[in-house]
């Protein structure tokens, strides 16, 4: 098979010799990597374990474009035969998904992809790009097995992408949810990276939809988390990682990821107070103004309504309530609640109606009389 394969990739005119089955043999030996993984962008993404990811792999995709034959023959065994992983480039820039890293005429091959992507601000537009991508794999990819969907975080590297929380309107939040209303994949996987979390319950969420869109039989949603150990925190001990707990001396033993409850990679309230003001400092979203905070309360002091209840009420004299005097809306000895001049609505009131006021109503007895009437009058004539 290998001396066949060296001839054909030097000359691909020879395929036409064989018929159709050796050719798709042919195929399979050529263009499927299993088990190795195909990874794309890798490189630029970030850290990742060694024992998960060393280097890229080439594959000889350039028999899909010999002709129009070849390329649908060999096309289904390239996407069903082989497991992609696409990421995002440096800084949390799209990378892979400028484009579709992979077209949407070939989706409904897949059947074992992993998308790995930078955790950042919702309105990036990395973040926007997967969204989309991810979107187009909800709707497309029919024959899909097995979905990772891979969020990192850099705190501990470059940290530069501060929203490290996926917040439930991030759009990679909203494609996972069209999948699980979908039952695109059968087994999806949410891994969280380097300490990247999920939105406080949402996790829970996200398990509670997955059960909600049909039967769970021979389909999975778990919950996944990993690391690679970063060394350059401050807070960094000497023997075990802060992050995962795993001895530095057994780190050849120590799985690529783990699988942990939904609970886990959800987000605490000290790590939400933490982002939260790591992006107040850098201005992403703006503080709240002390001053604005006392006139808002001030304001609320001087209506006399905070949290639904009064504490301080109106001056009862007669000047002040005379505009709702002269206009009726208060009797003498009232009291007006509420700092605006009362005015006078539209509408005063409103009547409820019956149909029976614009319609006769007609026994039946007799509309059955009226209604047969010139009939029997017919006959006895």
């Amino acid at each position: 098979m290998r001396s066949v394969l060296n001839v054909i990739t030097e000359d691909p005119d020879q395929l036409r010799r064989f018929p159709t089955e050796v050719r798709l043999m042919i195929f399979t030996e050529l263009l499927t990597l299993w088990p190795k993984t195909i990874f794309r962008g890798a490189y630029e993404f970030g850290p990742l374990d060694k024992k998960e990811f060393e280097e890229e792999i080439g594959v000889p995709w350039q028999i899909l474009l010999t002709c129009r034959k070849y390329h649908d023959e060999a096309a289904p065994i390239l996407y069903g035969n082989n497991r992609f992983v696409f990421c995002t480039g440096v800084r949390g820039e799209p990378g892979a998904f400028w484009r579709f890293p992979i077209s949407a005429r070939y989706m409904p091959y897949l059947a074992d992809l992993a998308v790995y992507f930078r955790a950042d601000d919702p309105k990036a537009m990395g973040s926007h790009r997967v969204g989309l991508f991810l979107t187009s794999i909800a709707r497309r990819a029919t024959k899909l097995q097995n979905l990772v969907v891979l969020a990192s975080s850099d705190r501990y590297y470059d940290n530069r992408c501060k929203w490290d929380i996926l917040f439930n309107h991030h759009p990679v939040c909203k494609a996972v949810l069209e999948m699980l209303e979908r039952k695109t994949v059968r087994h999806l996987k949410i891994r969280m990276h380097n300490d990247a979390f999920l939105f406080p319950t949402f996790a829970h969420f996200l398990e509670q939809e997955f059960r909600k869109y049909g039967d769970t039989e021979g389909r999975s949603l778990t919950f996944w988390a990993s690391c690679t150990c970063p060394k350059g925190c401050p807070y960094h001990p000497l023997q075990f990682c802060f992050l995962c707990g795993w001895d530095y001396q057994m780190q050849d033993t120590r799985p690529i990821d783990t699988i942990v409850d939904p609970g886990t990679v959800e987000a605490g309230m000290e790590r939400m107070m933490d982002m939260q003001d790591e992006l107040f400092t850098l201005g992403i979203l703006p503080p709240k103004d002390d001053d604005e905070e006392g006139e808002e309360e001030e304001e609320e002091l001087e209506a006399g309504i905070i949290s639904g209840t009064y504490r301080r009420p109106f001056k009862d004299t007669y000047e002040d309530n005379l505009p709702a005097f002269t206009s009726g809306m208060l009797l003498p000895g009232q009291v007006r609640r509420y700092r605006s001049l009362p005015k006078a609505p539209e509408v005063w009131r409103f009547r409820q109606t019956t149909l029976f006021e614009y319609f006769h109503v007609v026994h039946y007895s007799h509309y059955l009389q009226m209604t047969f009437r010139p009939n029997q009058l017919f006959m006895e004539s």
